[in-house]
């Protein structure tokens, strides 16, 4: 509703407009004419009814296939010019070659074919032998008598299978694209019955055989084995007994073996006639073109796996070929002018143009639709359709083969006229004047848009009955013309609507707003008739969405007096003439009324964002795009709620670089947040170090030349006492269980002698888990400031009151010293800055801990007048308590102390094949998120993870990613000058562009 109280009726979307009428035919609406044509054996529209552009979501005129007329005297394809040809996906194609006795290869970009096999002799020869060959005549390895090759294709694994014929034998070749080498042979049986014809890959990987004389289909697996298709067993050997026989018991003999049948493509539930290709589909379906010869038609089978058989669930005959279907391939064609997605091509005899069609594949319906796309090909050798690197290719037939791209020809035909009738419109009020009629549309030039109307008060005597508007009717009510809509230069009526290009752009291509004011229309019901009118045949006028606007905002009756309505004719003509006036007024008036929307940021243009995000100190990237500019406005204080916190790293990190964000991360932490393939946050005081394994036994074992059998060994706790330490480390030494008591207390200072050290260090990370190293440094503290203070160690002895032989053998005190002297220095010592962060440290854990000095004295069994005076212990304190404080503080609190404040953010990458850099400035770009978004006292680092598992990288349960092993794609890059290794990468990569000053490396 407008400011004025107006209303409008609208139309939009497939389900609205499938409601209108046959304008020949009120009795039809337009859906069921879409869903007639669908039904027909023949998917055509009536030339007059309009249809619907699933892509667009708009209504226009039936495009019209093109067909390319034969060229006189030219020869039409036969079956016998098509070859095996398949692409890998690097885009190399591997063909049979014209005489059938050698595989031929053409690098993906260039202009050359190689032959591929048979291979010269340099290239099978051992390593030894090759420098010999490479001085040898370049002869090529002659192939066996009678060889020759029958079809090929490429499996999803990487494997070339060529079907082969030799005298009277028939098999398969099996070529390792990735790991090259000779091929793997695989002999057919003798007795069962092998012509193959056609091959295509199996998902997820093995081949389709197509066997075109016996009218067989084989399943092979990945192991290039037959697969059961649910038919009979061929029997290939009778049970017989072996040679040599046990002197008792039972005979030993060999069983009976049998061989699949493979699918009889004649016999039921197929019943095919010729059949010539055949092509996967991603459902795990297969394709089956055939042919009806004496009938001149061709069809395509849908087969599907049925339990544990095979059987095709349904059919389309394509009666809009002009001539028998020579060959077809499953793929995407560039390019695209309307649509996108992936369809069939098929090629007829004529050889001229292949005829696309939409593949609709679900569990309940096959259809094919035709598509009025043109699609030429040129100079069409008839050797086969291909699919690489997901695009339809063909070959040009010329003396030097080349494959070219199928392209559309960017020229469409549409019917003439069509016209339908909209539903009835109810404004609920009698007498009501209609106002105006809008459309969201393109209508360019040589296209037209007509639109008559007709009014009344009573359904019946307009319409018959308006709840069934489809029904016929005796119509009183007359149509009547109304003016050509007209394209407003301000844009839309709706308050702050905005198309996606500039107002420009679109009235120069005819797209936007049209109005047209009603002059007549006056009465409770409305309703239009529309005709969508092309006078060339190439273009066609696009509706997306149409509003009735009622009822009129009459300027003469709201402010004019009375006489100026007096003359019925003049009043009239002023009404329309002031309705110019009011429309344009209202929309200002409406936008005034509606500024809240302004201030939304689903709703505000998208001009007005940046403005908007400066209310929350925001700054957009431009690099972004509107729908993520519109979310983080949007949710600017739940952003801003989340800074600084892993959730609010991982939020922002999300926003710049997730394809496809969730703005449900603005609500909080959800458990997928640490799946695979996002971004991952790592907290440096969350991870952990295996700790070293301990030897089996009571002291340290020689290493093994290989793996060995280690035993972990369990670690002491305080419950257990210093003494039971001391016996382990005795034992560790090897000595006896009874000099423990000349190692107790256990010393926490590594011993002076270095082969000692080790065992020591070993002995340390075994029984308590990690090495100490804290109570070694605060006392190489306090005796360099000994050393500092006096002179010798006679003059400390005699200041201290202690009996030291030496500085080096000062130890640090287990209580507060008696002496005043001694007292001094040691508060003096506590004061220095040398060492005070380990005793800044375990002074608050012990305050944190115990409160009051009291506490700390009855545990530890001390008399240490204050926390910051507790020294740091050098050996294994006497009390369990203090024994527990000293293996937390140093065992868990200070490693958990040396990773706090610093994370680790890494992205992930999909592919070997990324772009340096790209990932350099996808590196950079995520710095300035983290430092920007990241708490001020921390310290951070930006690195890549893989997807899949990398030594050194990946957190089993977490990372690890289980797919083809070696063979898959993302691990397999294009050979790229300064970015791969030979021997890990394969030559291939986009074909030079126009302009571009770097040349392909030819076959």
């Amino acid at each position: 509703m407008n400011v004025n109280g107006a209303h409008f009726r609208l139309l939009l979307g497939r389900d609205d407009w499938s409601r209108c009428l046959d304008g020949d035919d009120d009795s039809a609406s337009l859906l069921d004419g879409w869903w007639a044509a669908q039904a027909s054996p023949m998917p055509e529209l009536p030339a007059t009814l309009p249809a619907w552009n699933a892509v667009r979501h708009e209504l226009m005129l039936q495009p019209l296939p093109i067909e390319l007329p034969p060229t006189e005297g030219e020869t039409r394809l036969e079956l016998a010019a098509r070859r095996a040809s398949a692409a890998d996906r690097h885009g190399n194609v591997y063909r049979v070659a014209d005489d059938h006795a050698s595989l031929r290869v053409s690098a993906y970009g260039g202009n050359a074919e190689a032959v591929f096999w048979p291979a010269a002799p340099a290239d099978c020869a051992p390593e030894r032998e090759r420098a010999r060959l490479v001085f040898q005549a370049q002869a090529t390895v002659s192939s066996r008598p009678g060889e020759h090759y029958l079809a090929l294709t490429v499996t999803a694994d990487d494997y070339l299978v060529a079907a082969f014929a030799r005298q009277e034998q028939r098999g398969l070749m099996s070529f390792d694209l990735i790991a090259g080498g000779p091929p793997v042979e695989t002999l057919w049986p003798a007795t069962v019955a092998f012509e193959p014809f056609a091959m295509c890959p199996r998902h997820p990987c093995g081949a389709w055989i197509l066997d075109r004389t016996h009218l067989r289909l084989w399943e092979l697996d990945g192991t290039l084995a037959v697969v059961n298709t649910g038919q009979p067993l061929q029997p290939l050997a009778a049970p017989a007994l072996d040679d040599f026989q046990p002197l008792s018991g039972s005979p030993r003999g060999q069983a009976a073996t049998a061989f699949p049948g493979g699918l009889d493509l004649l016999a039921a539930p197929v019943l095919a006639l010729d059949p010539i290709a055949i092509q996967p589909l991603e459902s795990g379906g297969l394709l089956l073109l055939d042919r009806d010869t004496p009938l001149q038609r061709s069809r395509v089978l849908r087969l599907r796996r049925s339990v544990h058989a095979w059987r095709a669930d349904a059919s389309h005959w394509l009666h809009s070929l002009p001539a028998l279907a020579h060959d077809m391939v499953h793929a995407a064609a560039p390019r695209f002018r309307d649509t996108a997605g992936q369809r069939l091509f098929i090629s007829s005899g004529i050889g001229n143009q292949v005829h696309a069609f939409e593949v609709i594949d679900t569990a309940e319906i096959f259809m094919l639709q035709v598509s009025a796309e043109l699609y030429p090909l040129r100079r069409h050798g008839g050797r086969a359709l291909i699919r690489l690197r997901g695009d339809a290719y063909y070959d040009n037939g010329s003396a030097g083969l080349k494959w070219l791209p199928v392209v559309q020809q960017p020229r469409q035909r549409f019917a003439a006229r069509a016209e339908f009738v909209t539903p009835v419109f109810d404004s609920t009020e009698l007498g009501t004047t209609w106002d105006k009629v809008l459309l969201d549309a393109c209508i360019p030039p040589d296209t037209e848009v007509e639109i008559d109307s007709r009014c009344g008060d009573d359904s019946n005597d307009a319409f018959g009955d308006a709840a069934s508007p489809a029904a016929p009717a005796q119509l009183i009510a007359s149509w009547l013309p109304e003016p050509s809509p007209r394209l407003r230069g301000n844009g839309s009526e709706l308050p702050w609507l905005r198309h996606e290009a500039t107002r420009a752009t679109h009235q120069a291509a005819g797209a936007g707003t049209w109005e047209l004011l009603l002059q007549r229309a006056q009465g409770r019901y409305l309703q239009l008739r529309i005709r969508l009118i092309s006078r060339s045949g190439t273009d066609t006028p696009r509706l997306r969405a149409l509003r009735a606007w009622f009822p009129r905002f009459s300027y003469p009756q709201r402010f004019l007096p009375a006489v100026y309505r007096e003359d019925g004719v003049q009043g009239a003509f002023l009404e329309r003439w002031l309705a110019n006036f009011e429309s344009t007024l209202t929309q200002v008036e409406d936008r005034l009324v509606q500024v809240q929307a302004l201030f939304d940021a689903r709703s505000t243009p998208a001009e007005t964002l940046p403005w908007l995000a400066r209310w929350f100190d925001l700054a957009l990237d431009p690099g972004w795009d509107e729908r993520r500019h519109r979310l983080l406005v949007q949710h600017a204080m739940d952003f801003f709620r989340w800074r600084g916190t892993v959730h609010g790293l991982r939020l922002a990190l999300d926003l710049a670089f997730d394809r496809c964000f969730d703005p449900e991360g603005f609500a909080g932490p959800r458990e997928g947040d640490d799946s695979a393939r996002r971004i991952r946050i790592v907290e440096a005081w969350q991870t952990r170090l295996i700790t070293m394994l301990a030897n089996q036994g009571t002291g340290p074992a020689p290493l093994a030349d290989g793996p060995r059998l280690v035993q972990r060994a369990t670690l002491w706790s305080p419950a257990q006492g210093n003494a039971d330490l001391a016996s382990r480390y005795a034992l560790w030494l090897g000595r006896e269980a009874g000099m423990a008591e000349q190692i107790t207390p256990f010393s926490l200072v590594p011993p002076a002698d270095a082969e000692a050290v080790g065992h020591w260090r070993a002995f340390c990370q075994a029984t308590l888990g990690f090495v100490p190293g804290v109570g070694a440094a605060e006392r190489n503290h306090w005796q360099a400031y000994l050393q500092a203070r006096y002179i010798s160690h006679d003059d400390m002895n005699r200041a201290l009151g202690t009996s030291y032989n030496s500085f080096a053998s000062v130890s640090l005190p287990t209580a507060m010293p008696g002496a005043s002297a001694a007292r001094d220095t040691w508060q003096d010592f506590c004061s220095r800055r040398e060492g005070r962060r380990e005793r800044r440290l375990w002074s608050d854990f012990l305050a944190r801990r115990y409160r009051r000095i009291e506490r700390l004295q009855r545990a530890h069994g001390s008399n240490w007048p204050g926390f910051e005076l507790v020294a740091l212990p050098d050996s294994l304190p006497a009390t369990w308590q203090a024994q527990l404080d000293w293996l937390q503080f140093e065992g868990r609190l200070l490693a958990m102390h040396r990773g706090a404040h610093r994370f680790s953010v890494l992205l992930p990458v999909d592919s070997v094949q990324a772009d340096p850099w790209q990932l350099e400035q996808r590196l950079g770009l995520a710095r300035r998120i983290v430092d920007l978004e990241k708490p001020a006292h921390t310290v951070f680092d930006v690195r890549f993870y893989w997807a899949f598992n990398r030594v050194g990288e990946a957190r089993l349960g977490l990372d690890t990613q289980l797919g083809t092993g070696s063979r898959a794609s993302e691990l397999i890059p294009d050979a790229v000058v300064g970015r791969a290794y030979l021997g890990a990468s394969f030559v291939g990569g986009p074909t030079r562009q126009h302009g571009s000053d770097r040349l392909s490396i030819d076959c």
